[in-house]
């Protein structure tokens, strides 16, 4: 019994966000800037090439692996 006073006590204790509440931590949301977005793009960019060469080099080494044992 002293449990589930305790539990129930818990949830009495936690704040409930309200609607309003909610709308307002929306609101206050910033939208990111375009020099922001450009930066992000740029590194995420960068990021994918390097990748991408990475596994093109492993697919030219396997490549020649296989070739060699013909």
């Amino acid at each position: 019994m002293e449990i589930t006073d305790t539990l129930n006590a818990e949830k009495d204790q936690q704040p409930q966000l309200s609607l309003v509440e909610g709308q307002a931590a929306e609101a206050s949301f910033k939208q990111p800037t375009a020099a922001e977005v450009s930066t992000l793009t740029f590194y995420k960019l960068r990021y994918a090439r390097s990748i991408a060469q990475e596994l093109r080099n492993e697919f030219a080494g396997l490549l020649n692996r296989g070739s060699s044992l013909e």
